[in-house]
């Protein structure tokens, strides 16, 4: 995760969701299992989602009530390349802008809805693999969540679907464009003073 610090907002980029690579051994309703998202299943959901005008939001730990931005903002762009689920979003939310000054956002997670999955079983462990899903939204988490396990699962009951939840804590690599803009006029005028000098040599 790399986040840009701008004056009043932060610019968050990097990786929810890696493609066909398995997970750590996850606990589900239906006990442990491993996963892994198939290669083009977002690209699919996400056209699905452009198609019939529903947006993907970007909440913060999913909190719907803290919906940070989404899709239909010009600053937002969800994708699958061939790596994986792949957020860039610029976030103006004060909170969230404290929090990566001071290096409190520790990853991503995101929501989906599975639609078509194969289970196997090797040596008494179930692999799932998720061929298509819906993808619902995705988080930026802070320090406050540390999973238990790098998947978890929560039911929706309002809408009666079954919301499962990825959470992937990640590095934060902080860049902070506001102090470079400081430095920058300082840089000039001390080249400006080398070349003064360099001059009446």
């Amino acid at each position: 995760m790399k986040v840009e610090i701008r004056s009043d907002s932060i610019v968050i980029d990097g990786y929810v969701n890696a493609v066909e690579r398995e997970s750590k051994l996850m606990r589900g309703k239906d006990g442990a299992f491993v996963e892994k998202i198939s290669e083009g299943a977002f690209s699919r959901a996400l056209q699905r989602n452009k198609k019939f005008n529903r947006e993907v939001r970007v909440l913060l730990n999913h909190n719907y009530g803290r919906q940070l931005t989404s899709t239909n903002e010009s600053t937002t762009k969800i994708t699958e390349d061939n790596i994986g689920l792949r957020c860039r979003c610029e976030v103006r939310d004060a909170e969230v802008v404290q929090m990566a000054k001071e290096g409190k956002l520790a990853g991503w997670s995101f929501g989906f809805v599975a639609l078509s999955e194969k289970n196997t079983d090797i040596d008494g462990i179930r692999h799932r693999e998720i061929r298509e899903l819906e993808l619902r939204e995705v988080s930026v988490l802070d320090n406050t969540r540390i999973p238990a396990y790098n998947g978890t699962s929560i039911e929706i009951r309002e809408t009666e679907d079954f919301i499962e939840i990825r959470e992937i804590l990640d590095e934060m690599e902080a860049v902070d464009e506001t102090a470079e803009k400081e430095k920058q006029p300082l840089n000039q005028e001390f080249e400006q003073r080398f070349w003064k000098i360099r001059a009446n040599l």
